[in-house]
């Protein structure tokens, strides 16, 4: 099964055509509201997988959303079909999420190989009320 290096949220990517080398604009882990429900504006969700160059299986990397109460709502799906690779770079553009609440939100990463699915991570997004601003006399 592929393993996971790295994952990341971040507003933009810079992809160099000729290394492949990437550049990963605005990372975030979380951000202020004025009220709620919000919308968090488009971001990916960026990700670094090793892979055995001998094993030609199709794998499928799956997105959740892991709401604070527990519940998920699935983000997307992308099957790879490997190519003899020792690496594969796989990044996502969300749309952006509607946020009906405060506190910890995850963007769970899992991977379906062969019938078996594994979470590879849970990418911490920390929803926060901002504090009304003091007004002045």
């Amino acid at each position: 099964m592929p393993k996971l290096l790295y994952s990341l949220i971040c507003s933009d990517i810079i992809v160099d055509g000729d290394s492949g080398s990437a550049s990963y604009i605005r990372v975030f882990e979380h951000g202020s509201v004025p009220k709620l429900p919000a919308q968090v504006p488009p971001f990916f969700v960026a990700s670094l997988w090793e892979l055995d160059p001998k094993d030609q299986t199709p794998f499928t990397v799956h997105l959740a959303l892991v709401l604070p109460n527990g519940k998920k709502q699935e983000l997307g799906k992308n099957t790879v079909q490997p190519k003899g690779t020792l690496m594969h770079k796989l990044n996502f553009r969300l749309p952006g999420l509607k946020i009906e609440n405060e506190g910890r939100h995850d963007i769970a990463i899992a991977v379906e190989q062969d019938g078996k699915t594994k979470v590879a991570t849970k990418l911490p997004l920390h929803i926060f009320l901002k504090p009304p601003a003091d007004k002045a006399n």
